[in-house]
């Protein structure tokens, strides 16, 4: 399973990304630092599925994933928060 992952906490996307890549059949494909890189990096990456923090400064997570579901109808989005 190809996945991305978006936090702007670069050490939540570092922990998220060990914790992930214990299971051998998943692959982190991508870690952005904010939704408008996600939104960027989505149609060149194209994972299984988009792990997003809900909170973010730039672009948040709903938005984000509003966005990237306009580019992928399909697309599977798991929203996070702390």
């Amino acid at each position: 399973m190809r996945i991305m992952i978006v936090d702007d906490d670069p050490l939540v996307n570092q922990s998220l990304k060990i914790i992930l890549e214990q299971d051998s059949t998943i692959e982190v494909v991508s870690m952005c630092g904010s939704g408008r890189e996600a939104i960027d990096a989505y149609p060149e990456v194209r994972p299984d599925v988009v792990l997003s923090d809900i909170r973010m400064e730039d672009t948040d997570g709903l938005d984000a994933t509003a966005e990237i579901l306009k580019l992928d109808p399909q697309a599977k989005v798991i929203l996070l928060t702390t």
